[in-house]
């Protein structure tokens, strides 16, 4: 097992990754004379039902919440029903919320978490790839309003964070797919060694099902750096971390939300670097390596159906666009990061309509 310490301006915590993590969080909550609430996947039950039970029964102070993940129910009708949960059992602010589940799952426990009497402590299970290597560290809690990607939302940093390695196996392939799309924006985050290792394991990912504990420990500590740097995303650093948001963040919509993240995020950055290379950011030749590079990660083919132009009012719309201009975060090689490019919308268009044609003829 490791241990990975998150230093922020104002909480310090642990991210705990490896095998049969999970039998830890008993023992770590009995410490506590707290009632605590298990937000549980529906779908994570079901298939690891046993090992829940035990965690549920080994505290008569376990409350226990299914909660069906889906970006249809990632709303405030959500955090309501939870609200209502934790009122009708009483708890207050020195009781425990504890999301066991993917990125979904975590995002609307932590903010019914952040919320609830002003904020109640938060424990963070990630069981999906993706939920593992992004979203379960850095504090960003949120649903989505009004067809917008996040659009409520709260800094919530965790107490901790069990990242337990045997939830992976039971993963669907499209789930394993979602992960890699974070994964893979962490290639350009470091330097050109980093780039080469993520993408290897990454690959193994995909082509043998195959987990790397070094790779999820690798994108965890990355992100934990960033963080750390920019817990608020005020100074600009932890902006980084949207490489490819803003374009998956309209394509989620844009469908309304019948594609996962992953997959949009795939999708965004393949976009990005278009747009990088029509920027002069760079060469040709090197736009085709990447491609290259990363052509075994699969494309979702429905986002080829897409409105171009309701593609581009949606990133007007995005969090990070101001006065109505869509700024960017771009790259040009690993380690080089430009924030908030502004970027006409006709060089958007002209990205999308070429990434598009090459993904029609692959």
């Amino acid at each position: 097992m490791k241990r990975i310490e998150v230093k922020t301006q104002h909480k310090s915590y642990d991210v705990l990754v490896g095998r049969n993590v999970l039998d830890k969080i008993g023992t770590d909550l009995t410490k506590y004379n707290s009632k605590a609430l298990l937000i549980c996947d529906r779908n994570v039950y079901r298939y690891h039902q046993s090992k829940i039970n035990k965690i549920i029964h080994s505290n008569k102070k376990f409350y226990f919440y299914l909660f069906n993940p889906s970006e249809k129910n990632k709303n405030l009708k959500s955090v309501e029903l939870i609200y209502k949960h934790l009122r009708q059992s009483n708890f207050s602010r020195k009781d425990i919320v504890v999301a066991l589940g993917g990125g979904i799952t975590g995002d609307v426990s932590g903010f019914a978490a952040a919320t609830y009497m002003r904020g109640i402590p938060f424990y963070q299970i990630p069981t999906t790839l993706l939920s593992m290597v992004d979203s379960s560290v850095g504090g960003k809690t949120g649903v989505n309003f009004l067809g917008y990607k996040n659009l409520i939302g709260a800094f919530y940093q965790p107490q901790k964070v069990y990242a337990d390695l045997n939830f992976l196996e039971t993963l669907p392939l499209r789930e394993i797919i979602s992960g890699a799309g974070e994964i893979f924006k962490y290639t350009f985050l470091a330097d050109e060694e980093n780039y080469f290792m993520i993408r290897n394991k990454l690959s193994e990912i995909i082509l043998q099902k195959k987990f790397d504990e070094n790779l999820i420990i690798r994108c965890i500590q990355i992100k934990a750096s960033v963080v750390e740097k920019d817990e608020f995303e005020t100074s600009g650093i932890r902006k980084i971390l949207n490489l490819g948001h803003t374009f998956a963040h309209a394509f989620e919509s844009a469908f309304n939300f019948q594609i996962k993240h992953g997959e949009a995020v795939i999708a965004g950055i393949f976009a990005s670097l278009v747009v990088s290379e029509k920027l002069g950011l760079i060469t040709n030749s090197y736009l085709k390596k990447y491609f290259s590079d990363f052509e075994f990660l699969p494309f979702n083919k429905k986002i080829l159906k897409a409105d171009l132009k309701k593609i581009i009012n949606f990133m007007k719309s995005d969090k990070k666009t101001s006065d109505n201009k869509i700024k960017l975060v771009l790259a040009s090689k690993p380690g080089n990061i430009f924030i908030d490019v502004q970027v006409d919308e006709k060089i958007i268009e002209k990205s999308l309509k070429e990434l598009f044609q090459f993904y029609k003829t692959v």
